[in-house]
C-alpha cells in the first residue's frame, strides 16, 4: 500500500473512530446527560487533538524521507539525508541507520566512511552505538589492519551496542591477519556469553576453521543442531535477526557455509 494512501487511511479511521466515541454519550443518553458528560470530559477531545496533530506533524515533517523510502529513490534518499546530518547536524540514530542503509544498497562504502569521519568529529557519543555498523568498509574490503584497529577499539567498551559482535568481527579479521592464537581467545570469549545463535553458529564455524576444539564448543554445536534441526525454522530465525541486525545480510553467504558445515559429519 503507499504511503500516501495509509497516512490519508490513517487519519480517516482516527477520525470516525473518536466520532464514535464522541456520539455514543448522545446515542445511549439523552442530549442533556451528552452534554453534561463532555463538560466534565472536555479534556479527552483535547488529548485526541493533540494526539493526531504530533502524528500528523510528525508524517509531515518526514513526507519526503518515506516518499523517498517508498520509491527506493536512493539518489534522493542519500541527499535528504546528509543535509539532515552534515547541514543541519541532526545526528539522529535513524538518519545514521538509513545513511548506512542506503549506503549498502547502492554499495557505496564510502559514504559509509565519511559518515563515520562525521560522527567522529561531531558527535563522537555516538560511535559506541554504531561500532559494528561503521566498521562494515574495511571489514568487507579485507582490511584487516584496518578492520583490527576499528573493531579493537570498541570490543571491550561497555557502552558498544552489539558487543559480541563486534568481538566476532575483530575475532574474523584476526584470522583473516593470520593470528589465530588470539583470534581463538576472542571466539571463546564470545560463546561463554550469551546471545543469539547466528553469532554462535558463526563464532563456531571460526573456531572449527583454525582448528579448535572443545568439550564447550562441542556442547554447543549439539545444542544448535537440536534447536534448529528443521532448515525452515532455521531460516525463519534468520528472517527474523536480519531486520534488527543489517550485518547479517553482509554475511549471508559465510552463513550459508557455516550452515552447511553445522550439519556435515565433519563437525561432530
Amino acid at each position: 500500500m503507499k504511503f500516501k494512501s495509509i497516512f490519508f487511511l490513517f487519519n480517516i479511521v482516527v477520525i470516525l473512530s473518536f466520532a464514535l466515541i464522541f456520539l455514543l454519550p448522545l446515542i445511549l443518553l439523552s442530549g442533556s446527560y451528552s452534554a453534561v458528560f463532555w463538560k466534565d470530559n472536555w479534556y479527552l477531545a483535547l488529548i485526541f487533538i493533540l494526539l493526531i496533530a504530533g502524528l500528523d506533524g510528525y508524517f509531515v515533517a518526514n513526507w519526503n524521507l518515506f516518499i523517498y523510502l517508498e520509491r527506493e529513490d536512493w539518489p534522493n534518499l542519500t541527499k535528504y539525508l546528509e543535509e539532515r546530518i552534515y547541514e543541519r547536524g541532526q545526528f539522529r540514530k535513524q538518519y545514521i541507520r538509513l545513511m548506512i542503509n542506503t549506503a549498502l544498497a547502492v554499495s557505496n562504502l564510502d559514504k559509509i566512511e565519511r559518515l563515520s569521519r562525521e560522527i567522529s568529529e561531531r558527535k563522537p557519543v555516538l560511535l559506541p552505538r554504531f561500532a559494528l555498523l561503521l566498521g562494515i568498509p574495511p571489514f568487507l574490503r579485507d582490511d584487516s589492519a584496518a578492520s583490527l584497529m576499528h573493531y579493537g577499539e570498541y570490543k571491550d567498551m561497555k557502552n558498544t551496542a552489539e558487543r559480541d559482535w563486534v568481538k566476532w568481527a575483530y575475532a574474523f579479521s584476526l584470522i583473516r591477519d593470520n593470528n589465530r592464537e588470539m583470534a581463538e581467545a576472542v571466539l571463546n570469549e564470545i560463546l561463554e556469553n550469551k546471545n543469539d545463535y547466528v553469532l554462535r553458529l558463526l563464532t563456531l564455524f571460526s573456531l572449527d576453521s583454525i582448528g579448535h576444539k572443545s568439550d564447550l564448543a562441542d556442547e554447543e554445536l549439539d545444542r544448535y543442531r537440536e534447536k534448529f534441526s528443521d532448515d525452515r525454522k532455521w531460516t525463519s530465525y534468520c528472517d527474523s535477526l536480519r531486520g534488527k541486525n543489517i550485518f547479517i545480510l553482509l554475511l549471508t553467504g559465510l552463513l550459508d557455509e557455516a550452515r552447511t558445515w553445522s550439519k556435515s559429519p565433519a563437525a561432530a
